[in-house]
């Protein structure tokens, strides 16, 4: 009964970051022109916001996936 309740757990997990991850990257490109706005940010520096938004979703992907795999 627990493996059933773990696996629900962690397709629920799963479901929901496969939701978050578009919209926060949406939420970012959306919000661009106000971060440039308030930084005084050219195009070419309000572009590594983005950049850096989805690095960070990229390397934390890795270490984040093999410890779902130790803890089941």
């Amino acid at each position: 009964m627990e493996d059933r309740d773990a696996a629900r757990v962690a397709l629920f997990i799963a479901v929901l970051a496969g939701y978050l991850a578009p919209f926060d990257i949406s939420a970012v490109n959306i919000a661009l022109p106000s971060i440039g706005a308030e930084f005084s940010m050219d195009a070419v520096t309000l572009s590594w916001v983005s950049t850096a938004y989805l690095l960070s979703a990229a390397i934390f992907l890795v270490p984040f996936g093999r410890i779902s795999d130790i803890v089941g």
